[in-house]
């Protein structure tokens, strides 16, 4: 048996770089099981909306409302300061191919989501969808992290995460990634803030209501976090504000 070893592909030294710090963080997972009645009927009556900007939209008032949650933890062991910032930024992630035909991940920041719509946050998730890997493009920081050695864009992104405001920036103070897009139940998300919530696919689902079976639309709601920045107890009463705020979803 015969085994080929290359060069680790440039599409894969963004995520490198992320999970160099991803790995320092001591995460947890809660799960949730999400009846998405209301959302497909939401939805329904405004196509435009995917399901991943109802979820960055419930998830950046929830933080909103329980700030700590969002904390960003600073000065490494010997000294860690928690820094609150003022914003909820929400990053999303994003299943792209670059021009030689690798997959990679890519995100984008929806820069203070809790003062957003679900509209508004919309438009910016489609800015990022629709928008070319192309180096005049929002993705053009990225890019230019993947044309750099592996070593060198590990350095490069820890050394832009030293500044609360730039981190936040870059990644985010809750992330949002989906898998609903195949048939996979849920995701346990990788972090390296503190929240991470992953989406899974919606199917049809066997649910109880007034003590009696029935079948509706339904996924599980993930939710990482970083043990050394909260409590399972609060990230608990985060992630089931989000479940009660998808679940009872009215649009205007």
């Amino acid at each position: 048996m015969n085994a080929v070893a290359s060069a680790l592909p440039r599409a894969r030294r963004g995520t490198w770089a992320f999970l160099g710090v991803a790995r320092r963080t001591c995460h947890v997972h809660l799960l949730a099981d999400v009846d998405a009645t209301a959302l497909v009927r939401a939805r329904a009556e405004a196509p435009h909306l995917s399901y991943i900007s109802f979820v960055a939209k419930a998830a950046a008032d929830a933080v909103a409302a329980h700030p700590q949650a969002g904390a960003l933890l600073l000065g490494g062991r010997l000294h860690p300061r928690l820094a609150v910032l003022d914003d909820i930024h929400v990053k999303i992630l994003f299943d792209r191919t670059d021009d030689d035909g690798a997959r990679c991940v890519m995100s984008g920041t929806v820069a203070a989501a809790q003062l957003l719509s679900v509209d508004e946050i919309q438009r910016r998730v489609d800015t990022y969808k629709n928008a070319p890997l192309s180096d005049d493009g929002p993705f053009r920081a990225a890019l230019r992290l993947q044309r750099l050695p592996a070593p060198a864009a590990r350095l490069l992104y820890g050394l832009a995460l030293r500044d609360p405001k730039r981190r936040a920036q870059v990644q985010g103070t809750l992330s949002v990634t989906s898998v609903g897009h195949e048939p996979v139940r849920a995701v346990l998300p990788m972090i390296s803030g503190p929240l991470g919530f992953g989406v899974g696919r919606i199917a049809e689902t066997a649910v109880v209501r007034d003590h009696a079976l029935a079948v509706a639309p339904a996924f599980t709601l993930s939710l990482a976090f970083d043990h050394r920045v909260l409590d399972g107890a609060l990230a608990s009463q985060v992630l089931a504000q989000v479940k009660r705020r998808l679940e009872t979803w009215e649009i205007p």
